[in-house]
């Protein structure tokens, strides 16, 4: 999610605002808390997908997982800058040819009382590798280079053979095929969450689906779980960092409605939500009752093209790159971003660093921006090296939205008439619940998709990068390309910096110019309200939910009428 020293990450793009405590993480405080110790969030989504941590990819389960579980490490916001800091390990240590990381683990219990072991930890990335298991995101820690990890993954060895170990209930240890300069900031993930096997064997197919499926050895545990309503999460009175965690229950509400989520904040339902709705957010702040965080994220909106389409319009490389030349981006972001955040001619976005620089400075040069080709006539030659009718208005496009709500068909409605007025083309849209767009995702089952964002699981272009090698994109495009996977490979083993830079811009170039396998669209905007009496909420944007999320571990109600 990061050669560098543990508790060096900085993001100087994102303002923390006061909600964040000085110091979080102490178990004093410079304000009382309010006897009733009840915090109300959203989800706008109606569910997630599951919490099964080898398994879900979307950051709505990565969100309740951080909370519930406990992995290696987290990351935190301490005096204004996001750390990487020990977590369910007390430490660790490398060998100094960095293949050998050796992780002494904390003394902490699951919440049914057992005790959490070195040995779960190697079941869990076991079986994340595991090919039967077929998880989404084991490309990452293939990526990483944990010994063994893509033959594992490919069934061609046996799990047991992947490289981690536990020579004692208390050390784990990670042997890696070649130094990985980011994996320190992969240890906040999901897949570094232990997993009781016991658990997994009893739930079968169902685990992570409901609540009695689970343990959990983080700050909070799930009493229930409610599809399109509700989760309850109470704290968990097992957690080694009990003292430190002040609310005794976190009601997380399912709104995928905009307008329902925004007045439930209003009438006091719930007590943090995120919009960058301008008439929302210019009435939020003169009320006086909220403070605001905002600030740049990790984290870009962007057209998805299948580009394995069985109506064959987007197996055309030509055709892919005329519909991202014909967004205007200052508009889109206007119009669905509400001028939150900036525009995205790139796919790597600013917040995002390489070594101690920021990415995109490095690579200006990677843009969309500079193109000269005309979109309409780029059009009419893809379908021409189809073979296809060179009649624009002939054209239709199926666009898959990320979802139902007013905010979706609100960039459905844009997309058409964009594409009509800047390409000629009719397009229509299909909007589908979360669930359903992230299975025809995975089953190639679309033609584009809208309405997404890919979120940073680490602070280092990888994470943008990694996610479109042919293994990894075969379950969410399509897209293939050998010198793209050569690029990415180089840059895994590579410990020189600028010879990694290197590697990304060409790959980034191929990936958004030649092949035009994506359209980036706009880098996303923070902007939270909480009501004043919410203290000690985070925003870190390299943590494990996701860049728009809150971590509430340290945050407690102070002043509540």
């Amino acid at each position: 999610m990061k050669s560098k020293k543990l508790i060096s990450v900085l993001l100087s793009a994102i303002v923390v605002s006061s909600i964040a405590l000085t110091g979080c993480g102490s178990s004093s405080n410079s304000t009382t808390a309010d006897k009733d110790q009840h915090l109300n969030l959203e989800i706008n989504v109606a569910d997630v997908k599951t919490l099964d941590p080898s398994k879900g990819t979307d950051g709505y389960s990565a969100y309740v997982l951080q909370e519930t579980m406990e992995a290696i490490a987290r990351d935190e916001v301490k005096n204004g800058k996001e750390v990487v800091v020990p977590a369910g390990a007390k430490s660790w240590s490398q060998s100094s040819d960095g293949l050998t990381w050796t992780f002494k683990l904390r003394d902490n219990k699951w919440s049914d009382g057992k005790a959490v072991t070195a040995d779960q930890y190697v079941y869990a990335l076991r079986r994340s590798l595991d090919a039967k298991t077929a998880s989404e995101y084991a490309y990452l820690l293939v990526n990483a280079g944990i010994k063994n990890g893509d033959a594992v993954n490919k069934g061609t060895m046996s799990p047991d053979q992947l490289g981690v170990s536990a020579p004692d209930s208390k050390t784990l240890v990670i042997n890696l095929s070649h130094p990985c300069a980011y994996f320190e900031k992969l240890l906040n993930f999901k897949f570094f969450i232990p997993q009781r096997q016991d658990m997994v064997d009893k739930a079968g197919s169902k685990y992570g689906s409901a609540a009695d499926t689970l343990v959990y050895n983080g700050p909070f545990k799930i009493t229930s779980m409610v599809s399109g309503s509700k989760m309850e999460l109470v704290k968990n009175d097992q957690y080694w960092d009990k003292k430190n965690v002040k609310l005794d229950k976190v009601t997380m509400n399912f709104m995928d409605d905009a307008n329902t989520m925004l007045n439930a904040l209003q009438s006091g339902q719930i007590d943090v939500a995120d919009t960058s709705r301008p008439e929302w957010t210019n009435k939020l702040k003169s009320s006086g009752k909220f403070d605001q965080i905002t600030g740049n994220v990790p984290a870009n909106s962007y057209l998805n093209f299948n580009v394995q389409d069985k109506n064959k319009l987007l197996t055309n490389a030509k055709i892919r790159k005329a519909i991202s030349l014909a967004l205007n981006r200052e508009d889109y972001l206007k119009t669905i971003g509400h001028s939150i955040g900036t525009v995205s001619y790139a796919w790597v976005p600013k917040a995002v660093q390489i070594g101690t620089d920021a990415y995109r400075d490095k690579a200006s040069d990677v843009t969309l921006k500079n193109s000269k080709e005309n979109p309409k006539e780029l059009f009419k030659e893809g379908l021409k090296e189809l073979g296809m009718d060179t009649d624009l208005s002939k054209v239709v496009l199926t666009d898959e939205e990320a979802g139902t709500d007013e905010r979706h068909k609100q960039e459905g409605d844009y997309l058409i008439n964009a594409f009509k007025k800047n390409l000629g083309v009719t397009l229509k849209v299909d909007y589908k619940e979360w669930k359903q767009f992230l299975q025809d995702e995975q089953d190639l089952n679309y033609e584009m998709q809208s309405g997404q964002m890919w979120s940073a699981d680490y602070n280092d272009p990888m994470t943008f990068m990694d996610m479109w090698e042919t293994d990894a994109a075969k379950t969410v495009n399509g897209y293939s390309s050998k010198e793209y996977d050569a690029l990415i490979e180089d840059a895994k083993i590579q410990k020189d910096e600028s010879k990694r830079l290197d590697d990304f811009k060409k790959a980034e170039d191929i990936l958004i110019n030649k092949d035009a396998a994506i359209a980036p669209t706009y880098s996303q905007g923070m902007s939270i309200f909480a009501y004043k009496y919410v203290k000690g909420l985070q925003t870190p944007v390299f943590a494990a939910s996701g860049s728009r999320n809150v971590e509430f571990k340290y945050a407690y109600i102070s002043g509540k009428k």
